[in-house]
Parts: structure tokens; C-alpha cells; sequence
């Protein structure tokens, strides 16, 4: 029966996101994230907004956590629940913790990379818009794809890849283009999730009982 664990683990992560609302919040937090990058680019002559604008994302981060939390459960206890019903997924905090902190070193490790050889390629490729692309790809198909075996978050992190090497060969500002990279990420997330939203929603109508209520 343990045998059967990763198989179970993998259904329930495949269910939570078998109707498209993960990434419609994540779509939209990716494109406020866009959006307060470019403005900070904008911005960033006027030393008073940049100073703030650094205290601004750190809230913004935690504050879009918190309210995308918020909209995936409110709507999937309105769409999803009383159609297919609710499965409780209880997370391993030690699994949890150690994600966590793999991500964090990645992130890391990414950042170094980007100080120590942004100056031999900066001339041709803005390399931190080109990491960042990469990583995000990375977890979409290892931290999503691998762990719900669902094919279209493979699709999602080839796109960002992609997205991010391309941006990178612009001239635009970093600023500018890591909110252009974000916020188109943002469009692609949005649309993967409508189009799965509305395929859920058409192969799972509301039973009898729920309508009456």
C-alpha cells in the first residue's frame, strides 16, 4: 500500500489544479508583478519612489500571496467543490521546508551568476531577464509538472523559457522588459487557465442538488 503513496500524492496535486484557477490567480499576480516592475523602471529617477518602491514589492509579494490564496479557495468553493467534491491535501512540512529552501539556493545561486558574468555578455544579452526566464521555466515543470504529471505546465515553463532568452536580446531597459516578461507570462497563464476552466466546468455541470440550492 506505501508503494502506492506517490501515485495517490500525484493525483491529489493533479486534481488541485484540474481546473485552470491556480493559474488564473497566478496569471494575475504575474502581470501586477509586470506592471510594478515597468513602473519602478519609470520611475526610477525619482530617488524617494525607488527607495519606496523596494519596501513596496516586498509587501506586494506577501500581500499577492496571501490575496491569490484567498481567490483560489473562494472560487474553487464555488466552482469546484460542489461539483467533484473536496480533497484535503496534507502538506509534509519537512518535503515543504526543503523545496523551499532548494528554491532559494537556485534563486541564489542565479543571482551570483548574473554579478559575476552580466558584464562579458551584457553587451548582446541582458542575462538576470534571461535566468529569470529559465527559472521560472524550471519551476513550472519540476516544482508543477513533474509533481502533477500534467503535460501543460511543461508547455508553460518551455514558453517561459523561451519568452525570457528572447526578451533578453532586447534593448528595452531591465526594468521594462522584466515587467514585459512577467506580464506576458502572465497573458499565457491566464489563457492556459481559462481554457482548462472552461473545459472543467463543461465536463463537470453542477449536480441536481447544488443547482436547487
Amino acid at each position: 500500500m506505501n508503494n502506492n503513496f506517490p501515485d495517490v500524492e500525484q493525483r491529489v496535486k493533479r486534481y488541485w489544479y484540474t481546473d485552470g484557477i491556480a493559474e488564473l490567480a497566478s496569471g494575475g499576480m504575474f502581470i501586477l508583478l509586470g506592471i510594478f516592475l515597468a513602473a519602478q523602471q519609470y520611475f526610477m529617477e525619482n530617488s524617494l519612489f525607488g527607495g519606496l518602491s523596494q519596501g513596496g514589492l516586498v509587501i506586494f509579494l506577501i500581500g499577492g500571496m496571501a490575496i491569490g490564496r484567498w481567490f483560489i479557495k473562494a472560487l474553487k468553493a464555488r466552482l469546484t467543490y460542489p461539483r467533484t467534491g473536496y480533497v484535503e491535501y496534507h502538506v509534509d512540512r519537512r518535503n515543504t521546508n526543503l523545496r523551499r529552501a532548494i528554491a532559494a539556493v537556485v534563486a541564489l545561486l542565479v543571482a551570483g551568476f548574473s554579478l559575476v558574468f552580466a558584464e562579458r555578455v551584457a553587451s548582446f544579452l541582458n542575462l538576470t531577464l534571461a535566468l529569470t526566464g529559465i527559472l521560472v521555466g524550471v519551476i513550472f515543470i519540476f516544482l508543477q509538472g513533474r509533481s502533477s504529471g500534467l503535460e501543460r505546465f511543461y508547455v508553460l515553463g518551455g514558453t517561459s523559457m523561451a519568452l525570457g532568452i528572447a526578451l533578453s536580446l532586447s534593448s528595452l531597459p531591465q526594468g521594462y522588459s522584466l515587467g514585459l516578461f512577467y506580464s506576458l507570462m502572465g497573458f499565457v497563464l491566464i489563457i492556459s487557465g481559462g481554457i482548462v476552466l472552461r473545459r472543467y466546468l463543461r465536463e463537470n455541470p453542477l449536480p441536481a442538488e447544488a443547482e436547487r440550492e
